[in-house]
């Protein structure tokens, strides 16, 4: 590779260069004179730049990156590359080089000189439908990537050759997005005489969203009017919401009815009945400047120039024909190599096309594609087999590359021509039949519970005697006497995380280690310790699948033991994503097996000491979908490796790992390779960036792309030898990742070392004052997991933020009364809280929640806004409105929130109160998506009157009073002022009632939580002894016929249930059904966690919402 180029290895849910071309760090003016202007954006300029060496003519778009707060998102420059480099057509502009400068990056385009569309007028219907009809074939070409445009308008298309019939390029892909099948994305831009009325209705986007915008171009150059264009803003969304325009005779006289048609069948209002860009392709109208038919071959040749994998691939299934050649004598594989197609070369070499033909100029795709650049497709080619001593008069690919400036091709094919060691890059690459066995056990449980003698005495074997002690023997006569011990008049119950042995030598944060128990296995042991919570959820979700061990010791009074059982299951379901849902809530990949410890000895004959945690069982029922319906427990004696309960122990270890070997990644040789040359290093490295993964990786195999990369990321972390951290970031040394940088800076014992720094605030040096290792790397690790937050003071100067590090105080007078009002200021507020033990399932909620109050601040203006934060506390402040958000330990254990406002702040008041909730929602998907969080709003009356003890309603209240009521209509009376107030001036910040609002037993029943739906699920899935399960539910929701395609012992049938209801079955209706049915605590759930108002898009929307509290 090139020095000061690089690539980064790509992933699924973060920022990557994905651009499928390498990414030069270095100045724009090494290699190119920047010209003069030619076009500007808020945060981006264009100019026209030529080559230094080449003299050859470019636009270079130049983009700040954000850091922070300002400039373009790093995600965004990279989306738009990545859209440019993969989706390469040619109506669509073309992106020849990724440069970046630090501050800046630079896509070099190509030049465009032809002008804009928006300054040219067709003169009749040939032209413009020859125009429409290339805009056509640039959309398909997206579509079929399921990427939307999003921003298709006259000023975004480019005329390449002159009129009266030109050839048009589409560009600016920057608010381009790929719509996954299955996720919604909504979104509030565009110029609003070409927004579709999903839009203006913040429904969710489509890609028929780009088709209505070709509808409103296509009527803009037939009649030089804008269909939907008003005398403001607000007008013009108004026409298209009600799509609403006509064909007046002034501009339409001329115009053909078949025009009109095509105008016609593309402003509908539902995008599902705009057809697609194929579709449109084949639109009489359109196909009048079309080419005839050309049979198969003619359509496989257009579909590959078009880059459209999907046609070519629905095209070989007609049996279209593979080899074929074009009219300049070039396969389809020479035309995907020209443009550097990645996909569709992928394709073709699958489908066994010739790979070394040549063209009639004596080029293989081989030559091509060296000759233009596109390092990966030598390595796909290379990969397939093509012949890399191939030579077109006497001249080999690798020559062709030295002449063209790619000398990084040159190179990779230089390795390959020994056929042996190319025949070894390629065997590394390829999979093997032996599944990766090892297998991942999560200890959980509270200090001294046995779990660090566990692990001993699991690795120890059967035949070993005498074992480490990490503090004085256990076989000591005297009784321990811990502090965790039934005190009824707690607040929290029995259940604490304080250990007051002073010879106890705890395990600090998470503990990670190797041993053998039946085959390889790779144990994470998780302190008891409230401190290290807040970093569990990656442990815990992050590797899949899995086995949880839960200790708890049997020393302890059986209600103590039933608190901690409880919180550690309720502590792994919250942090287990509900999507993947099987029969009765079950979660899939999941197991969890109570171990009870410190079993008196010797056990009754025959007996595991299993019945010793029998008590506990009748009082477990709510965690069937990860315990199962026949819990695995054991009871044994830690220390003692031929323990009876030790031996039950490995032997459901065993089977666990038999099941786990079903859905088991295999092997690689390239994962050998890389764990010897690892091996080798002196130096090993602790944390690489997935680009720095890539150029390690291609060391020792060059053929090596990006999705052998991500790969074997996924092999070596099911290995246990590395994590792979959200940004992009590969951790290669697990033990330094929770040892000095999680476990060091989570420890209490290294807060002395915070010296005056007790904000949780610090400069890079401060930092690496008190952090065991190199600061940057570390500080960027915290950012992955959302424990540290960037903060930039100045152009040239960052601090970091770390809140779960902030132990200031609060200060006083931070919430102090304001005056009394004749007038009834906004005031709003609300506690949430789970259901059981909320003071430590929130603590390790809480920091992260501060965390992401900190991003969402930095991208509003300082001068505006401020946030100020402390331990257990924020005050965020937006213009005149200011809100508190407040962790109360002593009387609630909850996460509180309040608002207020001055006079005339309602809308602000409600926004802010949004915001935060918004806010909330956010760091519970990071932290625990499966978590449910009760919302007990409080009484604005007193609020406003600053009332000691304020009065809040629980949500089933709310909820129950809003089943036959609207927001307005529903009244809860406070019984401590004897007030009644209506749920909207409960909620609402004193804002009037907006038409869109309506309260939450009005949505439809396939928008309840994913969370809620596991809960109902695992309610409602098992038979009913009198019939009270989801098939009599069925039946009377009217979808009896539908019983016998609902019913699946692997799937949950009440999700399909819920899923195949209509709009019309909403959350309201669904609660009288079971009430009906005497499902109580089905209806409780639904009541309990139903947001109180969801903001419909539209009023005749089925939808669903997009905002719900």
């Amino acid at each position: 590779m090139m020095p000061g180029t690089s690539c980064q290895l790509e992933t699924s849910d973060d920022f990557e260069w994905n651009t499928l071309m390498e990414v030069h760090h270095e100045p724009i003016e090494k290699n190119y004179q920047l010209l003069e202007e030619i076009g500007k954006g808020q945060f981006a300029i264009v100019r026209k730049c030529k080559e230094i060496k080449t003299s050859a003519l470019y636009a270079a778009k130049i983009m700040r990156k954000r850091r922070v707060a300002r400039g373009v998102a790093a995600a965004d420059i990279a989306r738009e590359a990545g859209l440019l480099a993969r989706l390469r057509h040619p109506n669509i502009v073309s992106l020849y080089k990724v440069i970046d400068t630090g501050t800046t990056v630079v896509l070099l385009l190509e030049l465009i000189t032809g002008g804009e569309l928006f300054h040219w007028t067709p003169s009749g219907e040939t032209e413009a439908a020859h125009v429409v009809r290339q805009v056509l074939m640039a959309l398909s070409h997206l579509h079929s990537h399921q990427v939307a445009h999003l921003d298709i308008k006259p000023e975004n298309i480019l005329l390449s050759t002159p009129p009266p019939m030109p050839s048009i390029k589409l560009i600016d892909l920057g608010l381009s997005h790929r719509l996954v099948p299955g996720s919604e994305h909504r979104a509030l831009f565009g110029t609003p005489e070409f927004v579709a009325p999903e839009i203006v209705n913040y429904e969710p986007l489509s890609l028929g969203t780009d088709l209505w915008a070709v509808g409103v171009l296509t009527y803009i150059l037939l009649s030089g009017a804008s269909p939907f264009l008003g005398e403001d803003k607000q007008e013009t969304y108004a026409n298209v919401a009600a799509c609403q325009y006509q064909f007046d005779n002034e501009y339409f006289n001329n115009v053909s009815e078949i025009a009109k048609d095509f105008i016609r069948s593309l402003l509908i209002k539902d995008p599902k009945e705009r057809g697609s860009a194929e579709s449109c392709l084949k639109h009489p109208w359109i196909l009048t400047e079309s080419e005839a038919p050309q049979g198969l071959g003619g359509a496989m040749i257009s579909a590959v120039r078009r880059g459209c994998v999907e046609a070519v691939s629905q095209l070989l299934l007609q049996g279209a024909p593979l080899n074929i050649r074009d009219s300049k004598e070039d396969t389809l594989l020479h035309i995907a190599c020209e443009v550097g197609d990645e996909g569709m070369t992928i394709l073709l070499i699958e489908s066994g096309i010739d790979l070394d033909i040549p063209n009639k100029h004596g080029l293989t795709a081989l030559h091509v594609a060296a000759r233009h650049g596109h390092i990966n497709l030598v390595r796909h080619l290379c990969l397939a087999g093509c012949d890399v001593d191939k030579t077109n008069r006497g001249i080999r690919a690798d020559v062709t590359a030295i002449k063209y400036g790619y000398p990084d091709i040159a190179n990779l094919l230089d390795k390959l021509r020994n056929p042996n060691q190319r025949e070894n890059y390629i065997r590394q690459l390829q999979p093997t039949h032996r599944p990766i066995d090892r297998l991942h056990i999560r200890l959980l449980g509270h200090c001294a519970s046995g779990k660090s003698s566990l692990i001993n005495s699991l690795k120890s074997g059967i035949f070993s005697f005498g074992f480490f002690r990490r503090s004085r023997s256990q076989n000591c006569s005297a009784k321990r006497e811990p502090s965790i011990e039934l005190d009824v008049t707690s607040k929290h119950g029995s259940l604490s995380f304080e250990y007051s042995d002073s010879e106890y030598e705890g395990t600090q944060g998470v503990e990670w280690s190797r041993g053998n128990v039946g085959g390889e296995c790779v144990f994470w042991e998780l302190c008891g310790r409230e401190e290290f919570l807040a970093s569990y959820h990656y442990v815990l979700t992050f590797q899949q699948p899995a086995v949880h061990l839960i200790t708890v010791s049997l020393r302890e009074p059986l209600t103590v033991q039933l608190q901690q059982i409880k919180f550690w299951l309720q502590f792994i379901l919250d942090r287990i994503n509900p999507s993947n849902v099987g029969f009765g809530g079950k979660c899939n990949d999941v197991k969890v097996i109570l171990v009870g410890t410190y079993a008196p000895e010797p056990l009754a004959p025959n007996s595991n000491g299993g019945n010793l945690l029998a008590p506990l069982l009748p009082f477990l029922k709510d965690f069937t979908s990860i315990l199962g319906e026949e819990p695995q427990m054991v009871a044994l004696d830690a220390t003692n490796p031929s323990s009876p309960g030790l031996k039950l122990l490995r032997s459901y270890l065993n089977n666990a790992r038999m099941e786990f070997l079903e859905s088991a990644l295999v092997w690689t040789g390239l994962a050998e390779a890389w764990r010897s040359y690892v091996q080798s290093l002196e130096v090993p490295p602790l944390m690489l960036t997935q680009e720095e993964f890539l150029n390690e990786v291609r060391r020792i195999n060059p053929l090596v792309c990006l999705e052998h990369c991500r790969h074997l990321g996924l092999q070596l972390q099911n290995l246990g030898e590395c994590i792979l951290l959200p940004g992009n970031l590969i951790v290669l040394s697990p033990e330094w990742f929770w040892q000095d940088v999680l476990n060091w800076q989570l420890s209490p014992d290294q807060r002395g070392r915070l010296g005056g720094r007790t904000t949780g605030v610090y400069t890079l040096e401060d930092f690496q004052a008190r952090c065991p290792c190199p600061a940057a790397q570390a500080l960027q690790a915290l950012q992955a997991v959302n424990l540290c937050v960037p903060c930039e003071v100045d152009d040239d100067e960052v601090e970091y933020e770390i809140p779960c590090l902030n132990l200031v105080e609060r200060l006083p007078g931070l919430w102090e009364p304001w005056k009394p009002c004749s007038n009834a200021l906004p005031h709003a507020g609300l506690r949430l809280c789970p259901e059981e033990a909320p003071l430590y399932h929130l603590t390790a909620i809480f920091t992260h929640l501060q965390a992401q109050l900190r991003k969402i601040t930095q991208t509003w203006d300082p001068l505006n806004s401020d946030l100020y934060q402390w331990w257990r506390g924020s005050k965020l402040c937006l213009g005149p409105c200011e809100s508190i958000i407040t962790f109360e330990e002593e009387e609630h254990s909850c996460v509180e929130i309040q608002v207020r406002g001055p006079r005339g702040s309602s809308a602000q008041c409600f926004a802010l109160l949004s915001v935060i909730l918004d806010a909330m929602d956010t760091t519970i998907e990071l932290v625990a998506p499966g978590m449910l969080l009760e919302r007990h709003w409080l009484s604005p009356s007193q609020l406003r009157e600053y009332d000691e003890v304020i009065h809040s309603w629980a949500p089933g209240t709310i909820i129950s009073a809003l089943i036959d009521k609207s927001l307005e209509e529903a009244t809860l009376k406070n019984p401590l002022n004897d007030r009644q107030e209506t749920v909207w001036e409960i909620v609402g910040c004193g804002l009037p009632l907006v038409e869109n609002y309506v309260p939450g037993p009005k949505q439809p029943v396939k928008y309840i939580k994913p969370a809620v739906q596991r809960r109902l699920a695992q309610m409602l899935d098992p038979p009913d002894h009198h019939g009270r399960d989801w098939c009599l539910l069925a039946v009377r929701l009217g979808l009896g016929d539908r019983v016998a395609q609902l019913d699946s012992t692997v799937d949950s049938p009440t999700l399909r249930l819920l899923n195949c209801a209509g709009a019309e079955c909403t959350v309201g209706s669904l609660v009288q059904q079971l009430r009906a049915l005497d499902r109580e605590d089905a209806v409780h759930l639904l009541l309990t966690y139903t947001p109180i108002y969801v903001l419909l898009m539209s009023v005749d929307s089925e939808t669903g919402s997009n905002l719900s509290r």
